[in-house]
């Protein structure tokens, strides 16, 4: 058991969170160390959060300056990047692999935050079932 530093932004928020986790728990684990990170922000199960992996196919990680410009689509999904399967444990080659090292000014994980169904937020006036914190 290794622990890992996963560096997490929430679309929208404009700020970076590090999580600290065992690298072979699940998604669904990390979903829920990033909900209890930011109890008061974000309010949903943390079943409903989706997470995205910003590696991109030249295995190079997002920079905040990157990740704090991703944008969502019409549907409120993150433009391509691979969304991460919840029962998929951290250490899988499809997501961080055995052996990752964080690296400076490096983003791992996009969070979509699902709005509140009376909001009528921005992401609601576009027809997303999505809004940023």
């Amino acid at each position: 058991m290794v622990e890992i530093m996963i560096n997490c932004a929430v679309i929208g928020e404009g700020s970076v969170i590090s999580i600290i986790i065992e690298d072979w728990k699940t998604v669904a684990l990390l979903k829920k160390a990033i909900k209890d990170e930011k109890p008061n922000k974000i309010k949903c199960d943390a079943k409903d959060l989706q997470l995205f992996l910003t590696k991109k196919g030249d295995s190079k990680w997002l920079d905040e300056a990157a990740a704090e410009a991703a944008a969502l689509d019409w549907r409120g999904n993150s433009q391509g990047f691979e969304p991460m399967g919840p029962s998929l444990w951290l250490k899988n080659a499809k997501h961080f692999g055995e052996n990752f090292q964080p690296g400076k000014d490096q983003v791992h994980v996009l969070v979509l935050v699902p709005e509140d169904e009376g909001d009528s937020g921005p992401a609601s006036k576009k027809g997303s079932s999505w809004i940023p914190l």
